[in-house]
């Protein structure tokens, strides 16, 4: 038999392992802490150094911006100067007439000697077929463009040469009352280009039967004023600014060039060189700049007297 002393030693045995276990696991223990520790500080001054790394690299790309803006600036007269000496245009909005994008794009006409445009027309948007066809169909200039439906294709084909050329502008004088929410400049004199600007853009919720009626419309003669202005063989450049809503589609489905940051001077500069004769194609900032910020640079040239 076991007496108590027995009991009493083999108590004390197991307090005594006990004991040591738990001094051996915190031996571990604060050594694996340290080891934690140690790895989570390698990682924070891992990211630290990268973080620096990026903040070293922005600044230098924002300093490489800044310096290629002061240069831009200090060339944009040189680059304007006499660019389209002589030359006269006709502005379109698509829409209502905005006012920044008018500012924008008197003063790079301004800037690059051309002048104020020849005529600026705004159309009243969006269009009501009924009414519109009814109008082609009471006037004998205008009844071959009643389709008696929603397409107006023909009819913008018409009225973009019909901008282009002049002499009077007859198919928009006869519409002027239907179509034309503000007009101004003369009407006779031809132009060697054209500017476009689309304010109007199709809802997002497609409405009600008449609602779609009139979106198609109005889209269709728009489709039709680009084809006719692109088929004049002179230059046609679609714009917008950098703050603009909605996109470039219409332009690009049309193959008709465009700007979208008309209110900077490099937007300014581009719309010059299209305007000018320089390579087709869609420039600016955003992500329907898929050629550039600008066409190539082609040096202006004039004559001296010797």
């Amino acid at each position: 038999m076991f007496d108590f002393r027995y009991h009493l030693v083999s108590l004390a045995a197991v307090f005594i392992a006990l004991a040591v276990g738990i001094l051996l696991g915190a031996a571990i223990s604060g050594k694996l802490g340290d080891a934690e520790n140690a790895l989570m500080k390698d990682r924070v001054k891992s990211m630290s150094d990268q973080l620096a790394q990026e903040r070293a690299r922005s600044d230098i790309i924002e300093g490489r911006s800044e310096a290629a803006q002061e240069l831009l600036a200090d060339a944009y007269p040189a680059l304007m100067a006499n660019r389209l000496e002589g030359k006269g245009f006709a502005v379109l909005f698509l829409g209502p007439v905005d006012g920044s994008v008018r500012s924008a794009l008197e003063r790079a006409l301004a800037d690059a000697d051309a002048g104020s445009p020849v005529r600026l027309v705004a159309l009243d948007s969006p269009v009501d077929p009924q009414e519109l066809d009814s109008a082609l169909q009471g006037d004998e200039l205008l009844a071959q463009y009643a389709e008696g439906g929603d397409d107006f294709g023909a009819l913008g084909e018409a009225l973009g040469r019909d901008l282009i050329e002049g002499a009077g502008t007859p198919l928009w004088t006869a519409l002027s009352s239907r179509l034309i929410e503000e007009r101004s400049g003369t009407t006779s004199t031809p132009v060697d280009g054209a500017i476009v600007v689309q304010t109007w853009h199709e809802p997002e919720s497609p409405g009600d039967a008449d609602q779609q009626s009139r979106t198609r419309a109005t889209e269709s003669l728009f489709e039709g004023l680009m084809r006719g202005l692109e088929g004049t063989s002179l230059p046609v450049v679609g714009v917008q600014t950098t703050g603009a809503e909605g996109d470039l589609a219409l332009f690009r489905q049309q193959g008709v060039s465009s700007v979208d940051d008309v209110d900077t001077l490099a937007g300014r500069l581009a719309l010059a060189l299209l305007l000018q004769g320089a390579q087709p194609g869609h420039y600016g900032v955003k992500d329907s700049a898929t050629d550039g910020v600008a066409p190539p640079i082609e040096p202006v040239t004039t004559t001296t007297g010797g």
